[in-house]
């Protein structure tokens, strides 16, 4: 389990929203700064390289148009998955419960995506 000074405003994040799975911090290559939450490590270490990669190609497929994504959000079957972007290519992803308040979760995850940005 990682332990990093992000820790605390993660368990906080995960916390504050009802329904919350999981939430990690990621570099633009999708490396795990830090995660929290119900998944085991490898597998949300997996998941977080992943929405990287949906991250990255979304800015590719939008740099044309010079518009950038301010926030993803999208459904599975389970779970929704909100990736929030932050400076210098670094991301939140956080995971929710299917029937949790989307529009609540993004609120709450764009104010600790203020407080990280601070520091990066």
């Amino acid at each position: 389990m990682l332990v990093s000074p992000y820790s605390p405003l993660l368990t906080k994040l995960l916390n504050s929203v009802e329904g919350a799975l999981a939430v990690g911090f990621a570099d633009y290559e999708g490396e795990t700064i830090d995660l929290v939450g119900e998944m085991d490590d490898y597998r949300h270490r997996l998941h977080l390289a992943y929405q990287g990669i949906l991250l990255q190609k979304l800015r590719c497929l939008l740099a044309q148009t010079q518009e950038f994504p301010n926030r993803v959000v999208f459904g599975c079957e389970s779970t929704w998955i909100v990736i929030q972007p932050l400076k210098s290519s670094y991301f939140l992803v956080l995971t929710l419960q299917k029937n949790s308040c989307v529009s609540r979760a993004s609120r709450i995850l764009e104010e600790a995506a203020h407080e990280l940005n601070l520091d990066l």
